[in-house]
């Protein structure tokens, strides 16, 4: 039975390979991998000095890459610092650093699309690279807070489910659960979960159907949330459940994507 686990920017492990079961990079790299047999997704930081080429064979699933530094460029378009890269799968990508630039790449274990979920399996055919800018494809923002979506299971052609979240103040969740596996990865500030303490670099893994409650630090926190297929979240104590995209969360559509 999976459960609630932490991994600390030291428990990661240490390469000069980008550590993602299926891309490569052309050149010695500066990575951090969380790969754990036992769990299904997985979470690579790379740093990738200019020019260094990422590269996907078609036996990969969907996958997404969040540009936290730098610049990627993908058959002529650029992703910025800030925004995503959403790689279908089955698609023989490359993806090259314009100066030096980190990526926060994240998927799943099992290579073939989800075909379980609300939305059911997405088609196909005309699989594709989706370059998100630093708006996301729906965003909000209000005095001190931040969401957007660089994608949300809604695309015909994939079912990746990327968002990112800050606050600039101390916050508290409900006790809530998903309906899919997921993996949290702290970008800046702090978040606690019981007694886990959640830092800068720190990826959390929970369980699809584990209720839990994070608590943010006194100046708040920024993550990245990242889960397979579409999803539900439930609020303790109430009968209904959310389904989590864009629209559905009242967000607003950006464009911002090609």
């Amino acid at each position: 039975m999976p459960r609630i686990q932490l991994f600390s920017h030291s428990q990661m492990t240490a390469s000069e390979r980008h550590l993602a079961p299926f891309c490569d990079a052309d050149r010695p790299i500066d990575c951090l991998g969380l790969v754990p047999a036992d769990l299904s997704l997985w979470l690579v930081a790379s740093t990738l000095p200019d020019g260094t080429t990422l590269h996907w064979d078609p036996s990969h699933g969907d996958e997404v890459l969040y540009v936290s530094a730098g610049a990627l460029s993908v058959d002529g378009r650029i992703c910025d610092r800030d925004g995503a890269l959403v790689v279908e799968a089955g698609v023989p990508a490359r993806a090259r650093a314009q100066g030096l630039t980190r990526v926060i790449h994240m998927g799943a274990r099992d290579p073939s699309p989800p075909g379980d979920g609300p939305h059911g399996p997405p088609a196909a055919h005309g699989h594709s690279v989706h370059v998100v800018g630093p708006r996301g494809t729906f965003e909000r923002t209000e005095a001190g807070r931040e969401a957007r979506f660089f994608a949300d299971a809604t695309c015909k052609t994939c079912r990746s489910w990327l968002l990112y979240t800050s606050r600039d103040f101390a916050y508290e969740t409900s006790i809530h659960s998903h309906s899919q596996d997921e993996l949290i990865h702290v970008l800046a500030g702090a978040l606690s979960l019981g007694s886990l303490q959640l830092e800068p670099g720190s990826t959390l893994f929970v369980p699809k159907h584990q209720l839990y409650r994070l608590r943010g630090g006194a100046d708040g926190f920024a993550f990245l949330n990242y889960r397979r297929d579409a999803s539900r979240m439930r609020v303790q104590g109430e009968d209904t459940t959310l389904m989590e995209n864009g629209r559905s969360t009242g967000m607003t559509a950006t464009g911002d994507a090609r």
